[in-house]
């Protein structure tokens, strides 16, 4: 999908909750609870097609993503040691790093 295209398409979806719902908090919560159910989505889908178990924690997470050679940025969005009310992690898919066999010369 093109960037334009997927611009246009959320910026259409927001306009339309935005005449759907009064308040700003409305809006925000829906796409909130819809990017989760998305997200879910996608990593149901990714453990559904691979052989990986099911992550049980951070450390199991960042080890997959570092198996199944996915390049992914990973920032602190909420941190309670700063004040927050959670400590929320952003993990964000850059791109899959392909490896390469190569052949020996003998």
């Amino acid at each position: 999908m093109s960037r334009e295209l997927f611009v246009l398409t959320y910026g259409a979806l927001v306009a339309q909750l935005c005449k759907d719902y009064e308040k700003d908090e409305d809006v925000n919560k829906y796409l909130d609870s819809m990017g989760y159910n998305i997200g879910i989505r996608l990593v149901e889908d990714f453990l559904a097609r691979s052989s990986v178990k099911k992550c049980r924690s951070y450390s199991e997470t960042t080890d997959i993503i570092a198996q199944i050679h996915l390049a992914a940025e990973v920032t602190f969005i909420q941190d309670t040691l700063k004040g927050d009310d959670v400590t929320e992690i952003g993990i964000a898919f850059l791109k899959k790093i392909e490896t390469r066999k190569h052949k020996r010369n003998k």
